[in-house]
């Protein structure tokens, strides 16, 4: 599985693309302390003005943004856009120990 991946990683670089552009990942952007957008998500997991938690194309893999005044500004099939005052962000690949 590994050697597929660094395989993939190498054709983005050789065609000059972003990783995620060739490879089954979410790509998350920040802008400020006031939104977050995350593209190839699969859709919201918990919503509410504190915290939303926003599955990812990876097995049980999450990603948790927490702050105040949070509303998913934005949601399509591939993307969602939060908006609000962003706190935190935490991402978690859903292993346990």
């Amino acid at each position: 599985m590994q050697r597929g991946l660094g395989l993939r990683q190498r054709a983005a670089e050789w065609l000059d693309l972003p990783p995620d552009a060739l490879m089954n990942v979410a790509r998350v952007e920040v802008v400020g302390r006031f939104q977050v957008r995350i593209t190839n998500h699969r859709g919201v997991a918990r919503f509410g003005p504190r915290l939303v938690v926003v599955h990812l194309p990876t097995a049980r893999a999450t990603v948790a943004v927490e702050g105040a005044n949070l509303v998913i500004g934005w949601i399509s099939r591939d993307e969602l856009v939060v908006t609000g005052q962003i706190r935190h962000l935490r991402f978690d690949n859903g292993e346990r120990c």
